[in-house]
């Protein structure tokens, strides 16, 4: 089937365009003016209140007088904005796909992942997850997108697509510690992810998972609760 996709086929592009990153980045910049300009003016108010936190800044911002007070706020007010865009784009998964690779990016990292080495890609609630040949996950990322889109590109360009989900779900089980059927490391490996992900440490999380990966094990997570099964033997 590969064989017979048109070789000039366009990659399809999954995540914002330049047309929304452009919107996001104006959106932002203009409310953080905004915000800025009326600093003074909110820390005003606030004082006015029986009770408000970090009294001490606003009184410092309220101390200062003139038109530079409100041109400083609102500079500042723009940097965040400019800030808050990016993170914002940073951390949405962005997701090329071609007749060759499908490329996901996110917080910065490019991850190219080959037609030859994928099994099947699937949604799981909110996540993409794309599977290896020996029942590996080579790609676990948040989606935001709806399924639709990825279900169309997918097979659009010839991947295996599973519209039922995971096909190894029931082998899940939840992890507890010390896990009689794990090997020792994998036990350690998960209890340093369980204080990870209590922690909220996105990329240690990711990282430990990788690491339990290449001994052979499969493991995904529902808020702190962490769920494992064995890799399966390729055909």
């Amino acid at each position: 089937m590969n064989a017979l996709r048109p070789s000039y086929q366009k990659p399809t592009v999954i995540g914002f365009s330049v047309a929304i990153r452009v919107l996001i980045f104006a959106g932002c910049i203009i409310l953080g003016i905004a915000l800025g300009y009326f600093i003074p003016l909110i820390a005003k108010w606030a004082l006015t209140l029986p009770w408000v936190p970090f009294e001490g800044p606003l009184k410092l911002i309220t101390s200062f007088s003139g038109v530079w007070v409100t041109v400083v706020t609102s500079l500042l007010g723009l940097l965040a904005g400019l800030w808050f865009a990016e993170e914002v784009i940073k951390d949405t998964l962005r997701v090329v796909v071609s007749g060759e690779t499908i490329r996901l990016e996110k917080d910065g990292v490019v991850q190219d992942l080959s037609l030859a080495d994928i099994s099947l890609v699937f949604l799981d609630g909110k996540q993409l997850v794309i599977l290896g040949n020996a029942g590996e996950e080579l790609a676990r990322e948040t989606y935001e997108w709806a399924s639709e889109r990825i279900a169309g590109a997918l097979t659009e360009h010839g991947y295996p697509w599973s519209p039922s989900g995971d096909p190894y779900q029931e082998q899940f089980r939840r992890w507890v510690l010390d896990t009689p059927d794990l090997p020792l490391a994998v036990n350690a490996l998960l209890k340093a992810r369980e204080i990870a992900l209590q922690k909220k440490e996105k990329g240690e999380a990711k990282e430990l998972r990788r690491e339990v990966s290449k001994l052979g094990f499969v493991v995904k997570d529902e808020e702190t609760r962490q769920y494992w099964r064995a890799q399966t033997t390729g055909e």
